[in-house]
């Protein structure tokens, strides 16, 4: 089961999955100042599109899902997932009211809550011990590459119908939710053709819950930290992935299309390079410093970082600084998803999982953008309003989230090693 014969292209498979998925839940933010233009919306609603409205129906299919994991059909049910996510695409394309966009996002939602815990459990299950969190970051380097591309190949899209079709009556934003989903044609028929792997039959989800409600409350301090600590640097990476092409547009003259694609570019160059760097580090220092201690490091980085934006004399300035931020932040939240394998048993992974990235999307996916949209209607669409929200929300957080990392780090290490491999 876990020779990397049989591993690698499972990996790339599911890796692909993540990588779709976040080039479609990103593409609000590319489209971000033609809504705004087309549909009046203020950067609030903006901001809930981007957040609450995804977050709407996740949890629920995060742990409605859970007997998808005892399925013996396990990539037919990821490619259901695929299939939902793409009608809400389709849906949010041809939606003429907030309200039908708002329910569009939170079907995207529902289908990716239930792919990401079934792919990153198929992973962790197909990995050697001494290969788990570099296996974690193959997949969780997806989603800067998604999120990268998202606004790289939306800002081309954009660019070539602004050249080719600039009269059309179908808005550009919507022609571009339409072609950016077909590619999960592909992946579908892909996730079908495969060959189904056995498992161990997962046990009762009402015991595991019970286990993992004792593990909670026999370390209740150190548990609240390391979610803290995760929860700030999920917000810090969705803030700036949310509103970093608004930001470049609006503050430094870009277009539309080039705000997007210039920042994509960025982070397609940057942030898998921290990702496979962090899990390199969090496999190669077992006996050093712990995942959580390299997420406090990281979050306490990225405030000098965030102080910066609002002050950028250039769109390139602010492009690096926010593409820096968004960098550091990965590191920091692929550290802490590779520290909870090692503060969970085996058989909890995947309702651990589950639990996490319930957890996570709420504070981080949900509060970052819509918080960051509300404080800049506060503020202003004048000036530096935009960048400085961003700057107070993610800033915030990151503060939090360091006191809380190096609080879990220091005293959830002896946790950690009672559960490796």
């Amino acid at each position: 089961m876990k020779s990397r014969k049989l591993a690698v292209p499972l990996f790339a498979l599911l890796a692909l999955g993540h990588c779709l998925a976040f080039v479609d839940r990103n593409l609000p933010a590319v489209a971000a100042p033609l809504l705004k233009t087309d549909m009046g919306l203020s950067d609030a609603q903006l901001g809930l599109l981007d957040g609450p409205a995804f977050v709407l129906l996740y949890v629920v299919g995060m742990l409605g899902s859970w007997p998808l994991a005892r399925s013996r059909n396990r990539f037919r049910m990821l490619a259901l997932c695929i299939v939902t996510w793409a009608a809400g695409m389709a849906i949010f394309a041809f939606g003429h009211a907030f309200i039908v966009l708002v329910l569009a996002r939170a079907m995207v939602g529902l289908g990716q809550a239930a792919y990401v815990p079934l792919a990153l459990n198929l992973m962790v299950e197909c990995s050697a011990p001494q290969w788990r969190a570099r296996s974690i970051a193959i997949f969780t380097a997806a989603a800067p590459i998604g999120r990268g591309l998202s606004l790289l190949l939306g800002g081309g899209v954009l660019a070539m119908f602004a050249r080719w079709v600039p009269g059309a009556a179908f808005a550009h934003w919507r022609l571009l939710f339409l072609v950016m989903a077909a590619p999960n044609l592909l992946l579908i028929g892909m996730l079908l053709n495969r060959k189904e792997l056995s498992h161990e039959a997962a046990p009762p989800s009402g015991g595991v819950f019970k286990q993992i409600q004792a593990a909670f409350w026999e370390r209740p301090g150190m548990m609240c930290a390391y979610l803290c600590g995760a929860g700030a640097s999920v917000l810090v990476v969705q803030a700036i992935g949310a509103w970093a092409p608004s930001i470049l547009h609006r503050e430094h003259g870009l277009t539309p299309a080039m705000a997007a694609s210039v920042f994509g570019v960025c982070l397609l160059v940057a942030q898998p390079v921290g990702h496979f760097t962090a899990g390199a580090l969090i496999d190669r220092s077992q006996r050093g410093m712990s995942p959580m201690t390299m997420v406090a490091w990281a979050l306490l980085l990225v405030i000098p970082l965030l102080s910066l934006i609002p002050r950028a004399s250039s769109a390139s300035t602010a492009c690096c600084l926010l593409a820096l931020a968004s960098l550091v932040g990965g590191i920091a939240a692929l550290a802490a998803l590779a520290n909870l394998p090692l503060i969970l048993g085996t058989s909890l992974h995947d309702a651990g999982f589950r639990i996490f990235l319930s957890f996570i999307t709420l504070t981080g996916v949900a509060l970052g953008p819509f918080m960051t949209g509300l404080i800049s209607d506060g503020l202003g669409t004048g000036g530096h309003g935009l960048s400085l929200a961003l700057c107070n929300v993610c800033a915030g957080a990151a503060v939090l989230g360091t006191l809380a990392a190096f609080f879990a780090g220091r005293n959830g290490r002896r946790t950690a090693m009672e559960h490796v491999g």
